[in-house]
């Protein structure tokens, strides 16, 4: 996938078009990102397939894709093996986005709902059957719960949304929680639906007493989104605490990549982290140049400010993407 663009353009110029494939919840981002760069660097372009993160590792591994999106860094191995259009420098792997993700819960006239890493993982393995369970209601006081049976409408695994809601519940003490993988469920999770995440919000529409895992871009204010209980305090989905747990979230940056967490005892923490991944070097000296253009300019603040617009989006802190254009302007002949 060499882009012709590129080799008839005189030497040192940034034009032409990149494609990148991977995860489902990044395509809004990437979107958002695509038009800020073709904005800023005339005769660019992104084209975005969201056909999965392993589907865009594997694409990305055999050179079928310039970069990938995932909701997971690369592992060193996986940064120092990869060959497709790098060269035998490998690739490199940085925090781009953070995009929450949300318990969407659809209850007639029921518009609060407070649940712990406990009690959600009770739900989902189907041990809570029932809305007006002594567990659920003595976590909402003063709120009014329906005998309401439970219909748990989850996206089956692997899934980007899947991630951070077993990260959550790996993570709180007195919750026994063991996923196939870590982007698919545990095998005693209930109601788990092979379907997009648009359909699956339509099924939740259809549902009194639903509850699934989406995005915070699709629960908007279509539905209610559980306040989840971080160190000790109930938190809601909306994007000031995200921010919070993204500010002092710890971030982790190596010559292969900058990592971000999120930090549940500033903010609410259940989102995933999107991660680009490209070549440190590619085998044309323009797909490098190209990348690198992309790379940088998909963390400006325009960028960033577009994804949060668009699509929910919420960027990286300020050293993840000091730490993440720094390391990105360093590959090729950026060394």
């Amino acid at each position: 996938m060499s882009l012709s663009a590129c080799a008839t353009t005189p030497p040192g110029t940034v034009q032409g078009a990149l494609t990148g494939i991977g995860s489902n919840a990044a395509q809004g981002a990437v979107s958002a990102w695509g038009l800020a760069w073709g904005g800023a660097v005339k005769g660019t372009s992104v084209s975005y397939s969201p056909d999965g993160s392993a589907a865009g590792l594997k694409a990305f591994q055999d050179g079928q894709a310039h970069f990938a999106v995932s909701s997971a860094p690369l592992t060193q191995q996986e940064a120092t093996s990869v060959r497709g259009m790098c060269t035998s420098d490998g690739a490199v792997s940085v925090a781009a986005g953070v995009l929450p993700v949300g318990v969407a819960i659809k209850i007639k006239g029921v518009n609060d709902v407070v649940l712990d890493a406990p009690t959600l993982a009770a739900i989902l393995q189907g041990e809570i059957t029932r809305w007006n369970d002594p567990r659920i209601t003595g976590l909402n006081t003063g709120t009014e719960l329906p005998d309401l049976e439970i219909t748990v409408i989850a996206p089956e695994g692997p899934s980007d949304t899947v991630r951070p809601v077993n990260d959550y519940l790996n993570g709180e003490a007195g919750v026994a929680w063991d996923p196939d993988s870590p982007d698919s469920w545990p095998s005693t999770v209930i109601g788990q639906v092979s379907s997009p995440p648009l359909d699956l919000a339509d099924k939740l529409d259809d549902t009194n007493g639903g509850l699934s895992i989406l995005d915070g871009s699709i629960i908007g204010n279509r539905f209610t989104a559980a306040q989840l209980v971080f160190d000790g305090k109930p938190r809601r989905l909306q994007a000031s605490s995200v921010v919070d747990a993204v500010t002092t979230g710890e971030v982790d940056s190596s010559p292969r990549g900058v990592v971000q967490k999120l930090d549940g005892a500033s903010g609410y923490a259940l989102g995933t982290v999107l991660y680009v991944h490209m070549c440190r070097e590619y085998s044309e000296p323009a797909l490098t140049r190209l990348s690198r253009s992309l790379g940088q300019s998909l963390l400006s603040e325009d960028a960033q400010k577009n994804a949060n617009a668009f699509a929910f989006v919420m960027s990286p802190s300020k050293t993840a993407v000091s730490e993440a254009r720094a390391l990105i302007g360093t590959n090729g002949d950026g060394q």
